[in-house]
């Protein structure tokens, strides 16, 4: 493989690879957080619990999973496309190439699209949903911070020799 097919090659599978993974993995983490309840136990009849099992535990986790699977795809390609190539772009004319500025980026990113989604979506209506979704809204920045920095994982701006 050619050198400038590999800079494409690790360009396209960095910007495709670190939304989903990032999202996925927040996903499931803050389902731990959120709704620990639809995890640890299984409802036998209306108002009947029992301890989860190994299997259904996973079960949960792995559906949890889908859904940061489907958010990295409706909402992380987008940012990454719109707003994470741009930056990389900009950063790496300014040979700002640290990991550091790629998370900070990616969490002013993440807030932002968060931001986004929820005045969309009608979020804001009632106090007592933006109280309640603040787990929620900080999945925003720490999956773009998360994303940026698989990104950078992928990409390694700082070995790309500047013109």
């Amino acid at each position: 493989m050619t050198d400038g097919r590999r800079k494409w090659v690790t360009l396209i599978s960095a910007a495709l690879v670190a939304p989903i993974f990032a999202a996925t993995l927040t996903a499931t983490v803050l389902a731990f957080v959120m709704f620990p309840e639809l995890i640890f136990q299984t409802e036998i009849t209306s108002g009947v619990y029992r301890q989860a099992t190994l299997r259904e535990i996973a079960t949960s986790l792995v559906g949890f999973s889908f859904v940061g699977l489907f958010l990295g795809i409706m909402l992380g390609w987008p940012s990454m496309f719109i707003g994470g190539l741009s930056l990389h772009t900009f950063f790496l004319r300014r040979r700002m190439t640290s990991v550091m500025t790629y998370g900070l980026a990616g969490l002013v990113a993440g807030t932002l699209v968060m931001l986004a989604y929820f005045m969309v979506t009608g979020g804001w209506r009632t106090p007592m949903t933006v109280l309640q979704m603040g787990p929620a809204l900080v999945s925003g920045p720490i999956t773009g911070l998360l994303s940026a920095s698989i990104f950078w994982l992928i990409r390694r701006p700082d070995r790309i020799l500047h013109p």
